[in-house]
């Protein structure tokens, strides 16, 4: 049997409670990073849904480390972002230029609405800017005469992924293992010529 607690006569209170956070909560902003949500498209690259066609990725920590990075999104350059999402998974094809394949310089022509260049006649239809002048919708450019294999290339940037500008989302059409249209993080390489659209302010 439990003995009687002695009555000392005095009203017991409650501790005094501390409040659960001392600071407001802070909200983070990830702008364009973190507006889509990721997917595996098998290859291990992490491709926008719109491209789509395998399981939910992690978040790539590129998306943290980037975030207000890049400046806001002007209605045309966002037009264009739009132009280059719809053409995700379209088959790569050397010297293609159709819905059913493309090369990457006909990708870029298609995202910019310029009639099909390569990567030597680019420089018809955009002007050289420096990689701090760049911003999405802009491109990085390889011509022949510079890739040591001969080849040349030529990718769509989207933003950067690091505060050190070192990494890079980018949208491309690519043989590289992979043989369509992708949205991944590529490091930054500095063969590659930044452009800007002439029309693109």
């Amino acid at each position: 049997m439990r003995a009687a607690a002695a009555d000392s006569g005095a009203v017991r209170t409650l501790p005094a409670f501390k409040p659960r956070r001392e600071t407001p909560p802070r909200l983070l902003s990830f702008a364009d990073q973190l507006g889509g949500r990721l997917w595996r498209d098998g290859t291990g690259s992490g491709v926008d849904k719109a491209g789509a066609s395998g399981a939910m990725a992690a978040l790539d920590p590129a998306d943290l480390t980037g975030a207000g990075l890049n400046p806001p999104l002007t209605p045309e350059r966002r037009e264009l972002l739009d132009r280059a999402k719809s053409l995700l998974g379209i088959p790569y094809v050397w010297g293609g230029d159709s819905p059913r394949g493309l090369d990457c310089s006909a990708f870029v022509s298609r995202v910019w609405g310029v009639p099909r260049q390569t990567t030597d006649t680019l420089g018809k239809v955009a002007d050289p800017i420096t990689k701090d002048e760049l911003q999405a919708g802009d491109a990085m450019n390889l011509p022949t005469w510079k890739d040591p294999e001969r080849f040349g290339h030529v990718r769509l940037f989207d933003r950067w992924a690091d505060q050190n500008k070192t990494k890079m989302w980018v949208y491309e059409e690519t043989e590289d293992g992979i043989g369509k249209a992708v949205h991944r993080v590529v490091d930054y390489d500095p063969r590659y010529e930044p452009m800007r659209l002439r029309e693109l302010e």
